[in-house]
């Protein structure tokens, strides 16, 4: 499965198009942030008839879930909870599987032993979930954007210019690092960690726990760095090398480097 997250909805036609005559499937993510009267993002979606939409939030999913409601005889994309639904705990994730989610995804706040903890008591439910393995972690979500106050002389999006479709943006923090800013369709703007983190690790316990899904999500990487970073992955689900080979390795041939992920607290 292909994950589209793009920051204009404009781009979103030619990757579906070119996944599915690639044969394969795709899955259109959904914005962070859904306010009053953006319901026109989930029907562009919808049109474009995607394999599956990635919900961010609850908003999204009663929009999609609705839309299955009223158009039973209907070919309906399939559902996948993001983090950001903030399953922490068994219930929780049974809350939105019964309410339609076909996959979830575990919240971001758990360390290791907690979501063993979770897949544990989850009950046959760990094969309805995906793990994020791979990511450069999202830190905060602002509707103040920084395209706007700092590349041009405007106050929002109607005579701003739109520098954000021309100019990639980062923050700078204390000790040096840039982490990379982008924005969504309303203007909103999302700011990522610099290091990208590494569940690969506890791949093992994931594994035996009963979970078959796995994400791997890039931001700024070139084709080589993908194509290294879903080899090594590859290797360690089918056994060929351990999860520490495979952060260890990606400190070593990524730039940037990786840190050991979310999952240690």
């Amino acid at each position: 499965m292909i994950y589209a997250d793009f920051e204009f909805i404009k781009q979103f036609p030619a990757a579906v198009e070119a996944v599915h005559a690639a044969g394969k499937q795709i899955a259109l993510a959904t914005p962070r942030i859904h306010m009053p009267g953006e319901n026109g993002y989930h029907n562009n979606i919808l049109r474009l008839q995607p394999d599956a939409v990635l919900v961010r939030n609850t908003g999204a999913l009663y929009y999609y879930l609705r839309h299955r409601q009223e158009n039973p005889d209907a070919k309906h994309p399939r559902l996948i909870g993001d983090f950001s639904l903030n399953m922490a705990n068994h219930k929780t994730v049974e809350l939105f599987l019964d309410a339609g989610c076909d996959i979830v995804t575990p919240s971001y706040d758990l360390n290791i032993q907690q979501m063993v903890d979770l897949l544990g008591q989850s009950q046959g439910m760990a094969a309805d979930m995906e793990i994020v393995i791979h990511q450069h972690l999202p830190m905060f979500h602002t509707e103040h954007c920084v395209y706007c106050t700092f590349l041009s002389e405007g106050t929002d999006y109607t005579n701003c210019g739109r520098p954000c479709e021309e100019h990639r943006v980062s923050l700078q923090d204390r000790i040096g690092m840039s982490h990379p800013v982008r924005v969504d369709e309303g203007c909103r703007n999302t700011v990522y960690n610099a290091i990208e983190q590494s569940g690969a690790e506890y791949l093992q316990n994931f594994l035996e726990l009963g979970v078959r899904s796995y994400r791997v999500e890039f931001l700024e990487e070139t084709p080589e760095q993908v194509h290294e970073v879903i080899r090594l992955y590859s290797q360690a689900l089918r056994g060929e090398i351990s999860g520490t080979q495979v952060w260890k390795t990606l400190k070593a041939t990524n730039q940037l480097g990786v840190t050991r992920g979310q999952l240690v607290k």
